[in-house]
């Protein structure tokens, strides 16, 4: 099947070095071949897209940041005829991912980051922060939300091991498991802080 052509190895290498679009592309050429698949048969594009989605979650499983990234993308979009959008489950893989130095999984998940963000602008190190780690406006969000995601990874259940437990279907989510993901980011900014 010609899906895997636009994923391989030599992409994955190179994938931490592209940039936001050069990875957007990416994900959008993937997207397209389901799409056309989907208009000449619903059904078998679902059946090769299950399929596809346990390889996946494998490979992201075994540390495959461009796996973790692209699980980030197809739960916050959600599969027609197969499954629901499911926040929860994509802000974990993109956790994950950016934990791992993905920078789309960081821009994927800027709404979850945001409030974050504003509690580390108003934190009294962010002076020496970011002078110790030469930040700039160009890198400072990606290089927070990477931090932020491994201290999430570090203290809660969003980490690999418990998401090789979780289907690949992914069973509704609730807003207060949500809100509890967002309790966790808020409750390691100042671990964080004090870790840099």
């Amino acid at each position: 099947m010609p899906i895997k052509q636009v994923w391989n190895k030599q992409i994955a290498k190179q994938f931490n070095n592209m940039t936001f679009d050069e990875q957007a592309k990416l994900y959008r050429e993937f997207k397209s071949q389901f799409d056309r698949l989907s208009k000449y048969n619903l059904s078998t594009a679902n059946q090769y897209f299950k399929e596809y989605l346990e390889e996946t979650i494998i490979i992201a499983c075994n540390g495959d940041v461009v796996a973790q990234d692209f699980l980030t993308y197809i739960y916050k979009k959600g599969r027609t005829g197969l499954f629901e959008a499911n926040l929860l489950t994509a802000y974990k893989w993109g956790i994950i991912a950016s934990a791992n130095g993905s920078k789309l999984s960081s821009g994927r998940l800027k709404f979850f980051f945001e409030p974050a963000f504003s509690i580390i602008a108003e934190h009294p190190k962010l002076d020496q922060v970011i002078e110790t780690y030469h930040l700039t406006q160009d890198n400072i969000e990606d290089f927070f939300a990477s931090a932020l995601s491994e201290m999430i990874t570090s203290v809660s259940d969003v980490n690999i091991k418990s998401m090789s437990k979780s289907p690949a279907i992914p069973l509704e989510y609730s807003d207060e498991n949500l809100r509890e993901l967002e309790r966790v980011r808020d409750r390691v900014i100042d671990n964080m802080m004090d870790l840099l």
